[in-house]
This record gives C-alpha cells, structure tokens and sequence, in this order.
C-alpha cells in the first residue's frame, strides 16, 4: 500500500528553501559544498525534488527551474 503524501508547508519550504525562483509553488536553495562546486537544490509542497552539482550556480538554478517547470507540466497530465 502506497504511504499518503502531506502537503509540506509554505513556512517550512521558505526557511530551508529561501530562494523564491520563476516557477510557481517550488522553493530553491544553493549551497557551496566544495571550493567551486555548487549544489542547486529545488523542492515544491508534494516533496518533488530537483538538483544539479557543477561550478556555475546561476546556470545550475536555471536547469533546476527547467526540470522543475517540466514536473509540473508532467503533473499536469496525469
């Protein structure tokens, strides 16, 4: 049997997720985790994630916003 998914709060997306990107409902965050390697990291209120690893954060936040744009057209049609 399928575990019922909760909705996570708006509150607690924005504390852990403060960057507020272009796609409607997903919350992002980018951290440093090595000296010049970046971790993008997007989550929306269902718990989808998306995350991509490089050394260019600004181009890492916009693919992270590409695949999460691309979950909610997916959503959408199912």
């Amino acid at each position: 049997m399928k575990k019922p998914i909760h909705k996570i709060s708006k509150e607690i997306l924005e504390k852990d997720f403060p960057i507020k990107g272009k796609v409607p409902g997903w919350y992002f965050r980018q951290e440093e985790v090595s000296n010049g390697a970046w971790e993008v990291e997007g989550v929306d209120q269902w718990g989808r994630r998306v995350n991509r690893i490089g050394d260019d954060p600004d181009q890492l936040f916009i693919k992270c916003e590409v695949a999460a744009q691309e979950i909610n057209k997916q959503s959408k049609h199912t």
